[in-house]
């Protein structure tokens, strides 16, 4: 419907009427209009895992986990990664993609405003100024909820982005501190190998005197120096191994290799191996949904799901929208012509309407393979908290009989040593108990790297520490 100003007066009860019988006939369709109501998925957990069944539950708090290992320094790198990881950054700005896609989703109400400016000229009239101005209105009605669905979805991408966040903030805090356990690790195995080499160097020494005064042989002494020349082709492999820590060290922490701060580089030189010192909460199965990334962004997943579902059935009916443009016309600065035009436009859907059912049934289809989805996430978290559980405790009982293994070994050792003194005991002897403590060293740094790497993995598993701030301390 187009008219001047003058005409679109006189029309305008028959106008209206026009409206008001589409708008009517619109918003009565609505009511035949299905939607799928959203229902937050459940599980049924146990009330509580199986490996503390006789253990009463906890809630888990998000407690800064790595500090029960007892190292400052591991605090202090922890706090620096956590303020300046790249990884972190990356995710952050997905959440910012995310906020500003869901600007992107058109409005109900749209004006887009024009301006024209046209120079005309001729032999017989002279130059010619056209100039005119539009506004242009649309409004568009939602009596089926399709942009709500579409701020659902948007919503729902958004909520994924912050989960994934905290996903990425639990992969920074498992590999920076298992590359630091695995620093720590190395630089103990290296010092147990310079310890090594110390006490090889004594024993060759001790061979050579002993041959000297014809209480060794050749062999002994080429054997002896055969275990030096091993000892020592072991090293540059070991510390090569400790400089290779501290480059991923640096990297996951946000700097080039070589440019962490330079008290924190010191510190990092020397320290021993973490161990935890405290039995890590577990809490209750249920804990899972709030603490694990991968738990919500399923969740959310099939929440978007289901608002695509009600998205696609909206657009198997008519969508109305009141249009409208407002413009003013002007010649030469003389002659002005106003008009407009005002009125609703209604959008039937394509027929046959196979196609669009057919769209609703795959949205319907993807929704429950997102529930699916769902539920597996869940059992997966289930299964890697159990297997975590299990491996913590027996390398925790583990750890116990190694440390006593090697207390024995030392005996041993400082026994063998007394009788070969006396006389008592054969250098093959003395060289056998120093190679069985060296074992046992090197089993109880194992020990003590698979110990933290397990307390680390249990503690991620269970989704602590996702919300994690950096601690800012006083050194």
């Amino acid at each position: 419907m187009r008219a001047t100003r003058h005409d679109s007066r006189r029309n305008a009860p028959f106008g209206g009427m026009q409206m008001a019988f589409v708008i009517s006939a619109t918003l009565g369709l609505s009511g035949c209009a299905p939607g799928t109501s959203y229902i937050t998925p459940s599980f049924p957990f146990l009330p509580g895992y199986a490996r503390t069944q006789n253990l009463p539950p906890v809630l888990l708090s998000n407690a800064a986990w790595w500090q029960g290992l007892n190292d400052p320094v591991l605090d202090r790198l922890v706090t620096l990664a956590l303020t300046d990881s790249l990884t972190l950054s990356i995710a952050r700005e997905r959440v910012t993609e995310a906020q500003a896609l869901l600007q992107t989703v058109p409005g109900a109400a749209v004006l887009s405003p024009s301006a024209r400016v046209q120079v005309s000229d001729s032999d017989q009239t002279g130059p010619d100024l056209q100039s005119s101005v539009q506004l242009g209105l649309s409004w568009m009605l939602d009596p089926y909820g399709a942009r709500r669905e579409e701020l659902r979805a948007a919503d729902a991408r958004i909520d994924m982005s912050a989960a994934e966040v905290d996903a990425a903030r639990l992969v920074v805090l498992f590999t920076v501190t298992n590359a630091y356990a695995g620093l720590r690790y190395s630089q103990r195995i290296l010092a147990l190998s310079r310890s090594e080499l110390d006490s090889r160097l004594q024993t060759l020494a001790l061979t050579r005197r002993l041959a000297d005064a014809e209480s060794a042989t050749r062999l002994d002494i080429l054997r002896s120096e055969a275990r030096v020349a091993e000892i020592r082709a072991r090293l540059p492999d070991q510390e090569a191994a400790v400089s290779v820590k501290l480059n991923e060290i640096a990297v996951l922490a946000g700097v080039v290799p070589g440019t962490l701060p330079p008290d924190l580089m010191a510190a990092l030189a020397h320290g021993s191996q973490p161990r935890p010192g405290l039995s890590p909460q577990v809490g209750i199965p249920a804990d899972l949904l709030r603490n694990r990334p991968d738990i919500r962004i399923a969740e959310r997943r099939y929440y978007a799901a289901v608002a695509q579902i009600n998205l696609a059935q909206a657009r198997l009916y008519p969508s109305l929208s009141l249009t409208g443009t407002i413009s003013l016309d002007a010649l030469n600065g003389g002659s002005r012509t106003a008009e407009y035009f005002f009125g609703p436009v209604l959008q039937l859907p394509g027929l046959p309407l196979g196609s669009g059912r057919a769209a609703v049934e795959a949205r319907q289809a993807a929704a429950r393979q997102e529930h699916e989805a769902w539920k597996s996430t869940v059992l997966g978290a289930i299964l890697e908290v159990e297997n975590a559980l299990v491996d913590y405790q027996a390398v925790a009982a583990s750890a116990q009989s190694t440390a006593q293994a090697a207390r024995l070994y030392r005996e041993a050792l400082d026994l063998t040593r007394t009788v070969f003194e006396q006389g008592e005991a054969t250098l093959g002897d003395l060289i056998d108990a120093q190679e069985a403590v060296s074992a046992a060293d090197r089993a109880l740094a194992d020990m003590a790297l698979r110990h933290a790497q397990s307390f680390i993995a249990l503690n991620v598993r269970l989704g602590a520490g996702h919300a994690a701030a950096p601690v800012i301390t006083g050194q």
